[in-house]
């Protein structure tokens, strides 16, 4: 039997194509993601409006991502990404193009964004849940800890990139740019070997959708789980959004800067994924899903309460590795816990419980932010991702007794 490693998934070829298409269109999306807020900021001169730009997100993403899922239980995964690709290449070249002409205004980077993140509640459930056929069970939380390491490690590059392209070619070289980078995972996907078939699913939409409103109300680990996801991104996910705010009024730094702040927890991505292959080895997996969900509010406290540029690295490097260790403890969990052609729907559940969550909750703390400062509404919203991660490993049993793994058989819910 061949021991599974921190690196075990990247001896599978579909698997090796798809991350790395992912590590280099994450790239393009975090220099646009930095440009998009600069933009905002630079266009309104208002954090309300950073946390507006997250509610046009949010409400695609929560009112979509579900059927989401439904449909990539449904349809050829692999296709259905490229479709999702594909969309938002084509948004961001029309970004690009509005704002090299000085048409860009607030409203068309909300209706962008919105469209975008109506693209991803599409794109979420059917990536995640088309990982398991790449690589096994075996290997799924290795791979699962490597596209976070794709996500929040590209994070390391993607904002300093975008912050000297700001200062180079402007915002829009940023979304031309990213634009681009949407052809490695075309690519990737074109040259995926033939996929083992997941069995389809036969019955009406409707019916999926309440077998999966079921899966969510019927089984209370599933709910807590999701509920911890919530809380980590509802309360903690915020300061991102925020940070070209914090970057101008609290830490005083230009774009340069922005973009370090927002590469700085990648590196805190790579150092918690070699943590995380030890936690699994070891069996600690509640423990560890628990105390890093909790202390990763902490984290967000010890970071919004930093004065000066040169301490909040080191505590952003501790944020990015609590959220990714944790989350990716919660996305392996998940997906153990259904059946293969029920694993869309548990991925659409868990999109709105983090990038949906994470949108939704810039706006009270970007409102907030108007009222009491940015570093205390951030440091508020950290306490409180802490109190409710403690509260639900309090009230729900599993979190418990024994091992969190042990507590989920490999098919507990039949759809």
């Amino acid at each position: 039997m061949v021991r599974s490693t921190a690196l075990s998934p990247l001896r599978h070829r579909n698997y090796r194509l798809l991350w790395t298409g992912l590590a280099v269109s994450q790239l393009g999306g975090w220099m646009q993601f930095t440009a998009l807020g600069y933009l905002m900021l630079q266009l309104t001169d208002s954090p309300f409006y950073l946390g507006l730009l997250g509610l046009f997100q949010a409400v695609p993403r929560l009112s979509l991502a579900f059927l989401g899922g439904v449909l990539a239980d449904r349809v050829d995964r692999r296709r259905l990404l490229m479709i999702t690709n594909a969309l938002p290449m084509a948004s961001a070249v029309i970004l690009g193009i509005l704002t090299a002409t000085r048409h860009i205004t607030p409203w068309w980077l909300l209706i962008i964004a919105a469209i975008n993140s109506a693209v991803n509640s599409f794109d979420m459930p059917a990536r995640q849940s088309l990982v398991p056929l790449l690589v096994g069970d075996r290997d799924l939380l290795q791979a699962i800890s490597l596209n976070s390491i794709a996500f929040n490690g590209s994070g390391v590059i993607g904002p300093s990139l975008g912050g000297l392209a700001i200062s180079l070619v402007g915002t829009a070289g940023c979304f031309f740019a990213n634009a681009a980078t949407y052809l490695a995972v075309l690519h990737a996907l074109r040259r995926m070997d033939p996929l083992p078939q997941v069995e389809k699913v036969q019955t009406p939409v409707l019916q999926d959708v309440r077998e999966g409103l079921g899966l969510l109300l019927g089984n209370r680990l599933v709910l807590a789980l999701l509920g911890i996801v919530a809380a980590q991104n509802f309360f903690g996910r915020p300061y991102v959004r925020l940070m070209p705010a914090i970057a101008r009024d609290v830490l005083h730094v230009g774009p340069g800067g922005l973009g370090v702040l927002l590469s700085v927890p990648g590196i805190g991505t790579i150092l918690g994924f070699l943590f995380l292959s030890y936690a699994a080895r070891s069996g600690a997996q509640r423990r560890f899903l628990v105390t890093t969900s909790a202390a990763y509010g902490l984290s967000v406290v010890l970071f919004a309460l930093t004065p000066r540029f040169w301490l909040a690295l080191p505590a952003l490097v501790l944020v990015g590795a609590l959220q990714s260790t944790s989350q990716s403890t919660a996305n392996t969990l998940l997906q153990l816990s259904v059946p293969d052609q029920a694993r869309g729907r548990v991925m659409g559940l868990y999109g709105m419980m983090t990038f949906g969550m994470t949108t939704l909750g810039t706006l009270p703390v970007g409102a907030a932010a108007e009222a009491i400062g940015v570093s205390r509404a951030v440091a508020a919203s950290g306490v409180l991702a802490t109190l409710v991660v403690v509260t639900i490993a309090m009230v729900v049993p599993q979190f418990r007794e024994g091992a969190l793994t042990r507590s989920l058989p490999r098919r507990t819910v039949e759809l």
